[in-house]
């Protein structure tokens, strides 16, 4: 689907469930208490129902902004016009993020701490997270380049285009969305690639080496799968209990193709038990705390041949693993102060 079809679909229901969400919310409120009340699995329909709504109204108007900003700079091919233009954008990313954090953590009362924030100053880095959640996808954004003015260029999958605030934003950036479904992998992998040419200093790439976000189902279908073509590594990633497997092609293929970019790992736990929206009915947001964990390793430290990086991959993520256990059996250190 083309991205005119596209958005003749996705905008006008975005504007339409706004409307309809907005205008009968009282009713929709009182539905969901009733609901949170007859059913533990849905104790936190409430608290969800107004973070969707505050969702919608962070798209649409993020879709408004993004019409102002093309009319105000996206029509001139003055280069500097256009350097703005793009500035505008990776800062209405940033509002975008940084809104829906301050609501959950309002909502659902999240607490956050970071450890080795320190590790995200200089330029910009090569950038590989942990993915286990529609939550943590914040953090980079929150904690590193709103925190720290950096820009991350991201690798997403092509099925976020149908958030219109992503598409059309999202375009606009240069990030590459993947199809996921596609048999000429090697195209995937170059447009991944392409991502780290002409690299500003201020920018940096991001990457989900897992490719999607951790189940325990998904797990136990990627061990078996990896016991019958790689023994070896499924009984390495057997130890990998609250990670997937990294996929090699796009995370492999991105350090290649490093300009010489330092590499940051995130290790994060908190956001487990809510893998899409509908999860968060649960109440497994509510008291949360998100503690993160950001380490830097130079890229004079990083191997320079394919075997070498696979190596160095499946190492960080030993270590991944580790820091997640680590900070779930932490206790929070200071559990009256303030979300921040």
């Amino acid at each position: 689907m083309n991205h005119v079809r596209r958005r003749l679909l996705t905008l006008p229901t975005l504007f339409l469930a706004t409307v309809l969400i907005t205008l009968g919310l009282p009713l929709w409120w009182l539905l969901a208490w009733v609901v949170s009340l007859l059913f533990s699995a849905a104790r936190a329909a409430p608290r969800v129902l107004l973070f969707l709504t505050i969702f919608l109204w962070c798209e649409v108007l993020g879709v408004l902004a993004s019409a102002w900003l093309w009319l105000r700079h996206g029509l001139s091919f003055d280069p500097d016009s256009r350097q703005r233009f793009l500035a505008a954008n990776f800062h209405l990313q940033f509002w975008w993020a940084n809104s829906l954090k301050r609501a959950a953590a309002w909502l659902f009362r999240l607490r956050f701490d970071v450890e080795g924030a320190e590790e995200l100053d200089g330029e910009g880095v090569i950038m590989l997270p942990r993915h286990c959640s529609i939550g943590d996808t914040l953090i980079p954004i929150v904690f590193y380049c709103a925190a720290h003015n950096r820009c991350l260029r991201y690798v997403l999958k092509r099925e976020l285009l149908f958030d219109p605030c992503l598409d059309i934003v999202g375009n606009r950036l240069p990030n590459y969305f993947v199809d996921r479904a596609t048999r000429d992998s090697g195209r995937e992998v170059e447009g991944i690639q392409a991502l780290a040419r002409d690299l500003p200093k201020d920018h940096g790439i991001l990457i989900y080496p897992e490719g999607t976000r951790f189940s325990q189902a998904k797990r136990q279908t990627l061990l078996a799968r990896l016991a019958a073509k790689d023994p070896e590594l499924a009984a390495r990633a057997a130890h990998w209990d609250h990670l997937l497997p990294p996929r090699s092609a796009g995370p492999l293929g991105l350090l290649q193709a490093n300009p010489g970019r330092d590499v940051v790992f995130c290790a994060h736990t908190g956001f487990e038990g809510s893998a899409s929206f509908a999860t968060l009915f649960n109440g497994s947001w509510l008291d949360t705390w998100v503690k993160v964990r950001f380490w830097r390793v130079p890229f004079t430290e990083l191997p320079q041949d394919n075997d070498g990086l696979r190596a160095f991959l499946y190492d960080q993520w030993d270590r991944m693993n580790a820091e997640v256990t680590r900070l779930q059996g932490d206790p929070a250190t200071n559990p009256g102060d303030e979300p921040t």
